[in-house]
């Protein structure tokens, strides 16, 4: 019974992974030279690198036209630090205009998004964050009272990695193997 059952788990799992099209990947940058500007300092004021700041995303892409690259028509998903630049609601809006990864290659992406608030006292606020691969990102904030502007910059020192995320398949076939292997020392502890 058990053996029917362990082979019903592994050929449904070969079968969910024959299956699977979209890919993910976990993706980070750490290390980032920050600066800031504002409306009454116009140039950028530079501090210390810092080696501890991280940026984070994930992304989903199903490699359509089968060539290795996925590309910006090719994304299902796109997040940086856990929101969505695909999905945008409300006051919020977002989008990415330029996306390339090889697998064993670079990661090259643009990514924008802007939250445009009216206040209740009438006072409008625009915040403006962009995400470029070859520069880093900034934050623009304007209001009634002036603009401001923070940026962190990659440099040499900037640390670069990516991985890919287990798919579901993979997850159903490690229970499979330990299930296995639970029922075979469970075996063979009943004919000692």
């Amino acid at each position: 019974m058990i053996k029917k059952m362990m082979c019903g788990l592994a050929l449904m799992g070969c079968a969910l992974s024959s299956q699977a099209e979209v890919q993910g990947f976990d993706w980070s940058y750490t290390g980032f030279l920050p600066s800031y500007s504002s409306s009454s300092n116009p140039q950028p004021e530079y501090g210390e690198f810092d080696p501890n700041l991280v940026l984070k995303g994930r992304f989903l892409a199903d490699d359509r036209d089968k060539n290795g690259v996925f590309s910006v028509a090719e994304l299902t998903s796109f997040t940086i630090d856990g929101q969505s630049f695909m999905d945008c609601t409300g006051e919020r809006t977002c989008f990415v205009d330029n996306f390339s990864f090889t697998l064993g290659g670079a990661l090259t992406f643009s990514a924008f998004d802007t939250v445009d608030y009216r206040h209740d006292n009438g006072v409008r606020s625009i915040t403006t964050r962009g995400f470029r691969t070859a520069r880093g990102f900034y934050t623009y904030r304007e209001s009634g009272s002036g603009a401001d502007g923070y940026s962190h910059h990659i440099t040499e020192q900037t640390k670069f990695a990516i991985s890919a995320v287990p798919e579901p398949q993979t997850w159903l076939m490690l229970g499979a193997g330990i299930a296995l292997l639970g029922a075979v020392k469970r075996r063979r502890s009943r004919k000692v």
